[in-house]
């Protein structure tokens, strides 16, 4: 029997005060209390554990682990035949963990090893594997060698871990274009820089796993070769072609003592570029060396230059297109010097009473002030504008200078005259070269075009050719084709002559610019022409900075010319008038011989918006073969 109370001889007593039992009120407070309690536990524990799971989970993470984003490995970018300019590869990067290192022996002879193998400071090193830091990189795309020396000193703390580094296997072959790749795989300049979100991958995670004592006990690196790389960009450039220009403009420069050179390779009706060579030569692999970075700019598109008398075929095609001047007009040049609107107009040669075309064969000044007189100034901008000058040439590189011509409400007196003949107007070396271009390409001025397509995978995304606008008549072309063939067979262009093939293109030399006025020595010798003349396929610039020999553009400029025609000419196997081929000897050097199955075919074709029964030159199919095509522009 359990007793509930005190007894009293009379019955059980009830209890009082401070023993008396929870009833009532009470008892349903103290029982509320525990259920909100363990409501409050139950939501607590659905919150932590369901909602809140992500984020703890992601804090536990990073407690206990480190990520590491490593460059992704980019696209490869080819040539129009494939072939490889640049790629990337795997190096070894070295990193330090210092919280490992502060119980090593002999930290100052650890750093002092360190160092040697880095080829760093000593007092750099020293910091790094001191720092507060859990995770320190100490030197990144390092050699192979360097990499493994490092690993054979065995020391606690210092690892290494592989990425990958951009590789210009040709070194400097087309430098100025590719341009480089920074330490942080983004792109600094060139295509590496326009088209670096196409040629960039996926990055890659490196995950460092750590104990309760944040020591690092398991790196998960996985392999490069795994992650998606970035899209292949394949160029309109020829390895070969490019080769042979960088190689007589190098010789040129060298044998004229000049400061600088470029040489482009144009396609007249596709406008694409098959070479771009500017010397002196920028090597991407060594983009960090302070001797290349006054080299590293793409002076043919960032440049702007005067162009002298290469200029001259705007005036000439304006006054035929107007019908203000005939090439049987005669002009008289005044026996080389003349004042016109407050300027003193001189020719290289005293010259008297010339034909239209001889004047243009011949170069003069003065005859070409003369033949400009017969155009207001309002046609002549015209001209000038329609040739594409004054405005970008929309080419798929980076940095494109579009050149300056002022319009006629801001021209002084003499402007008028200056134009004529190349003066106060600026150009760059590829708008200058895609006006003769438009000549040889049926009067149609293309966009040129040094991105082919790109392949991501499965798909291609291709950039097809554009036509912009017509610029001349056909009756007009044919005119002009006439001077400038003239030019290269009597007048100042012969050095540019092609054995077998009919050249037509115009000399320059153009005076700089010095200190507010022309320079008396400084000049810049250019040569601009295409072949054949009959069938246009090879439009080729040639410009050389500050010739200290052979200043003039016909004797600097027209032989380099007619070197890199005559190997161009070969190598596409373009037949000459008597359909003959060339020897191998005189034209081209027996490593470029072009591997069986890799020469290009002649294939007709005709550019959009070509009327039928005007002239139209045949072309040459320099495209890589079939693919699926999907155009977009760049």
């Amino acid at each position: 029997m359990r007793l509930t109370g005190r007894f009293n001889g009379r019955g059980p007593v009830p209890l009082t005060g401070r023993f008396r039992p929870y009833h009532g009120p009470r008892l349903r407070l103290v029982v509320g209390l525990f259920g909100l309690s363990f409501c409050a536990i139950l939501i607590r524990l659905a919150i932590v554990q369901v909602f809140q799971h992500a984020h703890l989970r992601g804090e536990a993470e990073r407690q206990y682990s480190r990520h590491i984003t490593l460059n992704p490995e980019r696209g490869r970018i080819l040539d129009r035949h494939g072939r490889v300019l640049a790629t990337s590869v795997p190096v070894p990067s070295a990193y330090a963990l210092p919280k490992e290192m502060k119980d090593i022996d002999n930290p100052d002879v650890v750093a002092k090893q360190v160092a040697e193998v880095l080829g760093q400071p000593l007092a750099t090193v020293k910091h790094q594997l001191t720092s507060s830091a859990p995770f320190v990189w100490l030197a990144r795309q390092l050699s192979p060698e360097v990499g493994e020396r490092l690993q054979k000193l065995n020391i606690r703390g210092v690892q290494t871990l592989q990425e990958t580094r951009r590789f210009y296997p040709k070194r400097h072959l087309a430098g100025q274009v590719l341009g480089s790749v920074g330490v942080d795989g983004q792109g600094l300049d060139g295509l590496e820089r326009l088209y670096n979100h196409d040629l960039t991958g996926t990055p890659r995670r490196v995950i460092l796993q750590r104990d309760a004592t944040g020591r690092t006990v398991q790196v998960m690196a996985g392999d490069p070769s795994d992650q998606p790389r970035g899209a292949d960009l394949y160029l309109t450039l020829d390895e070969r072609l490019q080769y042979v220009a960088e190689k007589e403009i190098a010789t040129r420069v060298q044998e004229t003592q000049a400061k600088s050179g470029i040489v482009i390779i144009m396609h007249p009706p596709s406008g694409d570029i098959l070479a771009l060579a500017s010397y002196p030569f920028f090597n991407p692999n060594d983009f960090q060396d302070p001797k290349q970075r006054a080299w590293q700019r793409n002076r043919a598109v960032n440049d702007q230059v005067e162009p002298g008398s290469t200029f001259k075929l705007v005036t000439a095609a304006a006054a035929l297109e107007e019908n203000v001047a005939r090439v049987t007009d005669m002009f008289h040049c005044e026996n080389g010097f003349v004042v016109r609107g407050g300027r003193r107009l001189r020719d290289h040669h005293p010259y008297g009473l010339l034909s239209f075309s001889q004047v243009i064969e011949k170069s003069s000044n003065i005859g070409t002030a003369k033949i400009s007189e017969r155009l207001s100034d309002d046609q002549l901008y015209t001209y000038i504008r329609r040739f594409g000058f004054g405005e970008k040439s929309l080419v798929n590189l980076p940095n494109e200078d579009g050149g300056l011509i002022r319009p006629p409400k801001k021209w002084s007196k003499p402007t008028h005259y200056s134009l004529a003949f190349g003066q106060e107007v600026t150009v760059t070396s590829l708008q200058l070269l895609a006006a003769y271009a438009a000549v040889a390409n049926g009067g149609w001025l293309m966009r040129p075009r040094m991105v082919e397509h790109v392949v991501q995978g499965d798909e291609s995304q291709f950039f097809a050719p554009q036509a912009r606008h017509r610029v001349l008549s056909p009756q007009t072309l044919e005119r002009i084709n006439e001077i400038l063939v003239g030019v290269v067979e009597r007048g100042t262009g012969k050095q540019a002559a092609v054995e077998g093939y009919t050249v037509a293109g115009k000399t320059g030399t153009a005076q700089k610019v010095e200190r507010g006025g022309y320079s008396h020595s400084k000049v810049l010798a250019s040569f601009v022409g295409y072949v054949p003349a009959e069938v246009p396929q090879l439009a080729i610039l040639v410009m050389i900075d500050e010739p200290q020999r052979a200043k003039w553009g016909g004797e600097a400029a027209a032989p380099v010319f007619k070197r890199v025609a005559q190997q161009a000419l070969y190598y596409l196997q373009i037949p000459s008038r008597q359909t003959q081929t060339l020897s191998l000897e005189t034209t081209l050097d027996p490593t470029l011989t072009p591997p069986p199955g890799d020469r290009e075919t002649l294939r007709a074709t005709s550019p959009a918006g070509a009327k039928s029964g005007e002239r139209e030159p045949a072309r040459v199919a320099l495209s890589t073969g079939p693919r699926t095509e999907k155009e977009r522009r760049p």
